[in-house]
């Protein structure tokens, strides 16, 4: 009798665990997730007009465009966990036949494949599928969610009739319908350019995988799938993607991570790769551990956003007696413009290793954010929220004793 009710009492545990807690339970224990690493290539393809100049009219249906969005996500279930690598469509690379140029034309010259190959040219890593979707399906993927809420970091103004788009939206936490949210993930027209525009990006993709992993957007599967099959073109099947995002779905945020490709501006304007950075960032993708820099290599950028005026400069004086060459310090906050109770430590080139190194020599404060969401010449952003205020005030309390050593 003891007997069943342990057994009864851990089948329900583990059940409940499955449908509201994935992320608590080994890969190997989760119903219909992945068995074995997977590599996706992701293509957001820009709108393709057809006819003359007179009736020019939007192709709705064309997957054929140059590729404004381009992430190679890797799934790994013996590391539980996944990594989206973002491409500046930009970059200057070697597209396979066609010489070298921006990575975004190799879709609208050789559709998917010279894509996938061209993004292999780069990074050395091939995808093992596609995913094609365009600016339409976006729109009524996150209707169908009931909107994205994110944390607009500035104001967005900007119109293009031509293009029918209109961009409005304030700085703070705002929740995105279809159309803004294709606004806020297209637009480009600040000082970053389209380096910025990446940055969104992920800044919206964590955003959706919040609110579409969530036991209430769950349910909406079928309607998103039903979605997907006019909008999206791809060539895994409905069991694979089942797989794909059974397993996501329980990948804690921790092991989320979300880097873009390391490099810097060319003189001609495009995205030159950094090829020591980037096959840093490779390694990482394919499972090996990359250990941090030393302190003195890793550069910081600090900015404020806590409820205490002048903490960046506080922090950046801290840490810079601890050897870190500090690159720049806001006093206030270009990733998040509301106070922040956490201090959020950003891995600007995705190295959870170098984060947490930082993290330790915060006393343990601060949340960790595998993203490229901050200042990208960095090694870590590092956002200072309350929870680093006390730690500023003993410091401050023991300065002066180091002063009388001397």
């Amino acid at each position: 009798m003891f007997l069943a009710c342990a057994l009864l009492g851990a089948g329900l545990g583990y059940i409940i665990t499955l449908v509201y807690r994935p992320q608590l339970l080994p890969p190997s224990l989760r119903l219909g997730g992945l068995s074995r690493p997977c590599t996706v290539l992701l293509l957001g393809v820009d709108v393709v007009y057809a006819g003359d100049r007179r009736h020019i009219k939007a192709d709705h249906t064309s997957f054929q465009g140059r590729s404004d969005t381009i992430m190679l996500s890797r799934f790994d279930p013996v590391k539980n966990s996944f990594t989206v690598l973002s491409i500046p469509r930009d970059t200057s690379c070697d597209i396979p036949g066609h010489g070298r140029q921006k990575i975004n034309g190799a879709n609208a010259i050789g559709g998917e494949q010279l894509a996938i190959d061209s993004v292999a040219a780069l990074t050395g890593i091939k995808a093992d599928h596609y995913v094609l979707l365009n600016v339409h399906g976006l729109v009524e993927l996150v209707d169908a969610l009931g909107g994205v809420t994110v944390n607009i970091p500035k104001r967005m103004r900007y119109r293009d009739r031509s293009a029918k788009l209109n961009i409005n939206l304030d700085a703070g936490p705002y929740t995105l319908n279809g159309t803004e949210a294709m606004g806020f993930v297209r637009f480009r027209h600040d000082a970053l350019g389209d380096i910025g525009r990446v940055q969104r990006q992920e800044l919206f993709i964590q955003a959706v995988l919040d609110k579409a992993l969530s036991p209430t957007s769950w349910a909406k599967v079928p309607e998103l799938l039903t979605i997907a099959q006019k909008h999206v073109k791809t060539d895994l099947d409905l069991t694979q993607i089942m797989k794909i995002l059974t397993f996501v779905r329980g990948v804690p945020k921790t092991q989320q991570h979300m880097v873009m490709l390391p490099g810097n501006f060319s003189g001609s304007g495009d995205w030159a790769v950094d090829q020591d950075e980037l096959n840093k960032v490779v390694a990482g993708m394919l499972g090996q551990i990359v250990p941090a820099g030393s302190r003195t290599e890793l550069r910081l950028t600090v900015e404020n956003a806590s409820s205490s005026p002048g903490m960046a400069r506080k922090v950046a004086n801290y840490l810079s007696r601890l050897g870190y060459p500090i690159m720049a310090t806001n006093g206030k906050s270009e990733i998040f413009n509301s106070p922040q109770v956490v201090s959020k430590i950003v891995a600007e080139r995705g190295n959870p290793q170098e984060a947490a190194l930082l993290k330790t020599d915060l006393q343990n404060k601060g949340e960790i954010i595998n993203a490229s969401i901050g200042d990208i010449q960095s090694a870590l952003t590092l956002v200072v929220g309350d929870d680093l205020i006390p730690l500023m005030e003993s410091d401050s309390e023991a300065e002066p004793k180091r002063h009388n050593r001397r």
